[in-house]
């Protein structure tokens, strides 16, 4: 199945020092012939919109409490207030051939506690009435310094 669209995310430029913020750009693209539709939530668009993966060592890295709430995944331990409202939410055009840039910062996702190489990718799960799939990005490697 083809979404009409892919995902793209892209490291920042300079070089990434531990305890820094870290922005990860996703840009999506529109890869099919006529407009698709796209919902963004009003305040913390790209979080919600995407599932990231960052992975250390083979392992996923510990996820934040804001990651947690936003998979719906939260420990025993985490305090169930809202931290993640999205608020409303609009439905956009994105022409063919035309993309849209969103911007995270990856230390609001992950306890990122070590310098080394890291790996993320980006994913986002559609539903037609064909069925369930996933659209996936590109894998980054990030090499993070003390």
């Amino acid at each position: 199945m083809n979404a009409g669209y892919s995902l793209t995310i892209a490291p920042p430029t300079d070089q990434i020092r531990l305890g820094t913020t870290i922005n990860i750009t996703i840009t999506v693209k529109n890869t099919s012939d006529s407009d698709i539709y796209w919902r963004a939530e009003l305040g913390n668009t790209a979080y919600h919109a995407f599932r990231f993966l960052l992975i250390k060592d083979g392992k996923e890295v510990e996820s934040t409490r804001f990651h947690r709430m936003i998979r719906n995944e939260p420990r025993p331990d985490d305090q169930t207030e809202s931290a993640v409202g999205s608020g409303s939410s609009v439905v956009s055009a994105l022409e063919p051939g035309k993309s849209f840039t969103l911007t995270i910062d990856l230390n609001k996702l992950y306890e990122i506690k070590q310098p080394g190489q890291y790996t993320i990718t980006a994913s986002r799960t559609e539903e037609t009435k064909d069925g369930k799939f996933v659209v996936k990005s590109n894998a980054v490697t990030l090499d993070i310094v003390p």
